[in-house]
């Protein structure tokens, strides 16, 4: 990252001074080498809000953040005359290391909450999810609805979310907590829209990978705790259709299976009658 830019981001952080993310987006990803890779950015809606759905992709050497700030630099330069995205993002770090509970956790809690504030994002707590921490939860849902609740659809920004909500052990996909999937529903019946995004480093190349944007299913018929796992389920399906098969992680047997039948009924179509 420019020196001079983060510097600038320090200084509006604490002085709680509003910033343009995808601007600061957009001069980030201009000093990456490689340039990031995109493909498909012609599934992004120039207009009107939607839900972005991406993988919360890590690996040693590299944060999950360079990845969001890709995407926020693509849909910038897509959607110039729509409102800012707002993202969603972690409020603090924690720990198991009591020390670094005692003495990190506090300072990127300071950190991350002015810096939410500073672009406009929605701050939640950490996952996985920890009881002392539910009211704060409770709060961020609040926030994100409220930003459907009033005004016309076309002012409504669209929004950015890792349903994963933290990292695995080798960037391959982890199931989301519980919740994640209702509150997309919640934002479903809203009428927006899901637009999956697989992230990923192929051949050395950071990667975006764009969907079609697809409805999420109500599931009318389910009780509360299985719509929520339903939801997620679908959603995680959607962005694992967009990564290479090594990171597909516990819906590993699910997509293989989708390969499989694809295959099949590909080979069925080519058959002569």
């Amino acid at each position: 990252m420019p020196c001079r830019l983060l510097c600038a981001i320090a200084v509006s952080v604490l002085l709680n001074r509003r910033r343009s993310y995808s601007a600061d987006a957009k001069r980030m990803v201009r000093c990456f080498r490689p340039q990031p890779r995109v493909e498909n950015a012609g599934c992004i809606p120039v207009g009107g809000p939607f839900v972005l759905v991406t993988n919360h992709y890590r690996k040693p050497g590299y944060h999950a953040w360079w990845g969001v700030a890709a995407i926020a630099a693509t849909l910038a330069e897509r959607r110039p005359d729509s409102p800012e995205t707002i993202w969603m993002l972690a409020n603090r770090w924690t720990y198991a290391n009591p020390l670094k509970s005692r003495l990190v956790t506090p300072l990127t809690h300071w950190v991350f909450i002015r810096l939410a504030r500073t672009y406009g994002f929605v701050s939640t707590p950490p996952m996985p999810r920890q009881e002392k921490y539910t009211e704060e939860g409770a709060q961020s849902v609040r926030r994100i609805l409220a930003l459907y609740s009033a005004g016309s659809a076309h002012e409504w920004p669209a929004i950015g979310v890792a349903p994963e909500g933290r990292d695995s052990q080798d960037g391959s996909l982890v199931e989301p907590p519980s919740g994640a999937g209702r509150l997309l529903l919640r934002l479903a019946e809203r009428g927006l829209d899901l637009l999956p995004v697989g992230m990923a480093e192929i051949d050395g190349i950071l990667t975006l990978r764009f969907g079609a944007p697809f409805v999420l299913n109500p599931w009318p018929g389910a009780d509360k705790k299985e719509r929520d796992r339903r939801a997620s389920t679908q959603v995680m399906l959607a962005i694992g259709r967009l990564l290479p098969a090594h990171l597909w992680g516990i819906y590993r047997a699910e997509l293989e299976r989708e390969r499989t039948s694809s295959a099949q009924k590909l080979c069925s179509s080519d058959r002569v009658h």
